[in-house]
């Protein structure tokens, strides 16, 4: 069996760049004699991740690979065949058999970086670092426990603290003395009195199923909440047994008890880590706690590189900037677009629709959507006839952090009053509808940016452009970065360098000067260079010449 890891450590955002690695592991886990698992740091459901992105996971197993160690690292990928690393603005290393590196852009690794983050790495960088390594090698390299899955942050469980599990959470322990488990009912929860189970199966290394006659430990009891309590589970005895540890508990959403919590997650009971420790282990353990993690994972330079057999690159924009930044050559591998499920008939009537598709936050790869209703109003003030009835649509997904949410809520004020839709973190089947509804698409990523000192600010490929084509929607999108390897301007779609071309593109359309049925058929024609078949087709071709002689 040749076994592959693909890791995307922002596997919970389901945005572009985790269709990218998921439609890799849903392609590759359906290749006989290939065992795929979906790698990331942070629990992340993936049925929810599956009916979000459109794909089929039932094949993949999930793997929680918190960073805590360089020796842990090694640890983790050295026993894959294959190691594909598919997170963005990823140094990390790689010691599989063979080792691909995803690239959607060499963005440059200090890029979000502010004055607090260059104090720190200047004079924290080397103690953090030497905190790691040291805790790493009294603790065995952190290889005693494995997090399996349903434990929201398996990093501070696995440092001896507290984190929720999703009512369900399993843990493999190879200790050879006992595990003492601490369950807990939080504060917070909102069941008064949390029904919790523990059981434990005792099973050799080498078995993916426990023996008939395997050990078995069974703990059952009530937490009523702010109660706390310690299971201690047997230990193995011999080095070559470990233990599967399955928790269960009722569960709750905090969004659902409290209205205001923003915390839609599925919650169960706490669980801790409450192993024997002297003092100097568990003050190791509390200092890993508060290391920032960009203190060890900051690249001095490109040398996690040079553990790599392959770089693939999502275009031939980022291939370009790879080997001009990084000096790399790079396949370029273009990312998988479900222009079927997109797909309307030639016959359907669009609606008075302008869309634009992309996640809400201020960053440097900001979509410009502020900018793009400030052009709409702009329009319904200068062609009120031409304009009436239009509407424009703004979708996309919004995480929690507050500057994303204010920057959203930004939005929302500057468009009262005008039909203007936002729509936050919308369904895959809610997305597909808009499109096939739309009658123009707009993107505008890298808008007013220079593309010489900042090409990082330019969408890297551009998917959305791709399923807006597939739609039957008429592109109107930027000329630069990727989006110039997508677009026949005035074939297939059209290009705007500012905003006063982009409006009189859209007002040019939308007064019939431009017909839009050949150039709503072109594109429908044109996109299938990115649809998922060719995805397919070209990932296997990489996969089978790189695992050649395995």
């Amino acid at each position: 069996m040749t076994k592959i890891a693909i890791y995307d450590r922002y596997l919970s955002t389901a945005g572009g760049g985790e269709r990218y690695s998921c439609k890799m592991a849903e392609i590759l886990s359906s290749v006989p004699g290939y065992s795929v698992d979906l790698v990331t740091d942070i629990y992340a459901d993936t049925e929810s991740i599956s009916r979000g992105l459109n794909l089929d996971l039932s094949k993949v197993e999930l793997k929680v690979f918190p960073y805590i160690s360089d020796e842990y690292i090694r640890g983790f990928t050295e026993k894959y065949h294959l190691f594909i690393n598919a997170t963005y603005l990823s140094a990390l290393p790689a010691y599989g058999r063979r080792n691909i590196y995803i690239c959607y852009f060499p963005t440059p690794f200090d890029v979000d970086f502010n004055f607090v983050h260059r104090f720190l790495l200047f004079f924290f960088r080397v103690p953090a670092v030497w905190i790691l390594r040291l805790a790493s090698k009294i603790t065995r390299g952190f290889t005693e426990i494995e997090v399996k899955e349903g434990i929201y942050q398996p990093k501070r469980f696995m440092l001896g603290r507290g984190s929720w599990t999703t009512g369900r959470a399993v843990i493999e322990t190879g200790r050879k003395n006992k595990f003492a488990l601490g369950i807990k009912n939080p504060l917070t929860s909102s069941i008064p009195d949390m029904n919790v189970g523990v059981e434990a199966n005792l099973f050799p290394d080498d078995s993916q199923e426990g023996p008939e006659d395997a050990k078995k430990f069974i703990y059952r009891t009530v937490l009523s909440r702010g109660e706390k309590k310690t299971v201690v589970i047997p230990g193995t005895g011999e080095d070559k047994n470990r233990y599967r540890i399955v928790v269960t508990s009722d569960t709750f959403i905090p969004s659902d008890s409290d209205g205001s919590s923003a915390d839609s997650r599925i919650l169960g009971v706490a669980v801790y880590d409450e192993g024997s420790r002297g003092v100097l282990k568990k003050l190791l353990l509390k200092l890993i706690g508060y290391v920032p993690l960009f203190l060890v994972t900051y690249p001095k330079n490109l040398e996690f590189l040079e553990s790599y057999n392959k770089i693939i690159s999502i275009s031939e924009y980022t291939a370009g900037w790879v080997k001009r930044l990084w000096g790399k050559e790079s396949t370029v591998l273009f990312p998988p677009v479900d222009t079927k499920s997109f797909a309307c008939r030639e016959s359907t009537v669009k609606e008075k629709i302008i869309l634009s598709v992309g996640r809400f936050f201020p960053e440097h790869h900001n979509k410009k959507q502020y900018e793009l209703v400030r052009t709409f109003i702009k329009m319904l003030e200068d062609y009120p006839r031409d304009m009436e009835r239009y509407r424009l649509y703004l979708a996309g997904g919004v995480s929690g952090r507050a500057e994303h949410k204010k920057y959203v809520e930004n939005i929302r004020k500057l468009s009262e009053g005008y039909p203007v839709r936002i729509m936050e973190n919308i369904s895959f089947d809610g997305l597909a509808s808009l499109f096939k509804k739309a009658s123009i698409f707009w993107h505008a990523a890298g808008l007013g940016e220079d593309e010489n000192s900042h090409p990082e600010k330019f969408e890297h490929f551009g998917i959305t452009t791709v399923e807006a084509m597939s739609a039957g929607c008429i592109p109107v999108v930027i000329n630069k970065g990727g989006q110039k390897e997508i677009i026949k301007n005035g074939i297939d779609g059209f290009f705007f360098e500012n905003l006063e071309e982009l409006s009189k593109i859209t007002i040019d359309i939308i007064r019939g000067k431009i017909d839009p049925g050949p150039i709503r058929r072109n594109a429908v024609i044109n996109c299938q260079r990115f649809s998922n078949k060719r995805f397919e087709k070209d990932l296997l071709a990489i996969i089978n010449e790189l695992l050649d002689g395995i």
